[in-house]
């Protein structure tokens, strides 16, 4: 259809009660409208990365976010007995939250015979999605359903954009649209209620504003160290106070070797082994540059937190973390890890849990031993974990090898991993 092709839709869904309705209609979408771009699948987001950063990013770039909600979706709980929905940091919470406060076209899709969310149910958040009007998915009626929905989004597609938006005015013009664009942008950051993804928030559109606005972006700079304080998840708030020490560093040096020093503090008051060793690293991320014999204190210190973890899967990604960090200084440390990752990996009895962690491992070696990353990305069982994984390797073969990564790419069954690794190609 016209016009989509700049545009996405992002299929939101919790595994334990939408998978069969996320992936038929994945496959749908494809089929009617080849042309769009299809997220899903954002809840295993590699270690090291900002989950919020990741998803937002994703969300804005779409024009319609489906929701799809099952008996459980309000529902289900952690490991701890709480409710996910609770959780500020829980991905689906994050991904509609996102949507409603961007401006992102929200479709509520019941599937398997889920009721209408009542507001009492939500998050303050979250109030808007039990005001829209929802649209019901059933098995019955699957592709009749199926196909009134996919015409829903079609049209919403199709919608033309903002008038100003479809202009290519002078540079004077885009300048004011582009500040009054931060603007709004500061004014959303500002309405978040959850202090991380507010402290990301500010920190991003500071990042942006550094070159053109320096006192601006000190100003959010300033209240998004504030925001960062109030953080009570120790490992977002060392995530947040790392991201404003990059951003702080080329201007006041001081300011963020402070910040680092405070998120040093908090990553190593972490109790949680996993969430520790992710902190450690991304820590030593941050002082890579400035520090490198402190940040290589701190990456063995990471390393020997993520051999202790008990869970092999968290154990692979928190390996995984710290080998990337490690492949450009020390590669044959890092392919120790890597290793060691493997190993762990192919010891998991749980397939979904193996199928995720040889993922991961795959991902890492892409670059160094494509051969190798490509066998245990055959290996895998799950469909789209090992889709993702080969078009990882397609991707790190496109420079030297094109025409393997190509056939590596084209014999993928997966339709959005399979365009994502040609369309990676092509870039290279």
């Amino acid at each position: 259809m016209a016009g989509s092709s700049s545009r996405g839709i992002f299929l939101s869904y919790r595994r334990e009660d939408a998978t069969p309705y996320a992936r038929l209609l994945q496959y749908l979408l494809s089929e009617r409208i080849p042309d769009a771009r299809v997220f899903m699948d954002l809840d295993s987001i590699e270690a090291g990365l900002d989950f919020a950063e990741v998803i937002r990013e994703a969300v804005e770039s779409c024009t319609v976010l489906v929701a799809l909600i099952g008996q459980q979706w309000a529902t289900l709980a952690d490991e701890e007995g709480r409710r996910r929905l609770d959780d500020p940091d829980d991905f689906v919470r994050f991904e509609v939250q996102t949507a409603l406060e961007r401006d992102v076209r929200v479709v509520p899709v019941l599937v398997d015979g889920a009721k209408p969310l009542r507001r009492e149910q939500l998050p303050a958040e979250l109030h808007k999605l039990a005001r829209l009007n929802a649209f019901e998915l059933s098995s019955g009626r699957y592709e009749y359903d199926a196909n009134r929905l996919v015409d829903l989004i079609q049209r919403a597609l199709a919608a033309p954009p903002d008038a100003a938006a479809a202009k290519n005015g002078p540079e004077p013009v885009r300048a004011a649209r582009a500040a009054r664009l931060i603007a709004d942008a500061e004014r959303t950051a500002r309405s978040i209620t959850d202090e991380y993804s507010k402290a990301s928030a500010l920190t991003s559109i500071a990042r942006v504003l550094a070159a053109t606005d320096p006192d601006g972006a000190a100003r959010l700079i300033a209240d998004a160290e504030r925001t960062a304080g109030s953080i009570t998840v120790k490992l977002s708030k060392t995530s947040a106070l790392t991201s404003i020490a990059r951003v702080l560093a080329a201007t006041d040096p001081d300011g963020a070797a402070r910040l680092i020093a405070d998120a040093e503090r908090t990553a190593r008051s972490i109790t949680d082994e996993y969430s520790k060793a992710l902190a450690l690293t991304s820590v030593a991320k941050a002082l890579a540059a400035t520090g490198p014999d402190r940040a290589a204190r701190l990456i063995a210190d990471a390393e020997r937190t993520a051999q202790s973890i008990t869970d092999q899967h968290r154990r692979v990604l928190a390996l995984v973390d710290v080998a990337e960090t490690l492949a450009a200084t020390h590669p044959g440390r890092a392919a120790r890890l890597i290793a060691d990752a493997e190993r762990t990996a192919q010891s998991i009895t749980d397939e979904h849990a193996k199928a995720s962690a040889l993922r991961h491992v795959a991902k890492a070696l892409a670059a160094a031993d494509p051969d190798r990353a490509e066998r245990i990305a055959q290996s895998i069982t799950d469909q789209g974990r090992k889709a993702s994984a080969l078009g990882e390797v397609a991707k790190a073969l496109a420079a030297a090898d094109p025409d393997r990564a190509e056939r590596i790419a084209q014999s993928i069954t997966d339709e959005f991993s399979k365009a994502w690794a040609l369309v990676q190609i092509a870039m290279v």
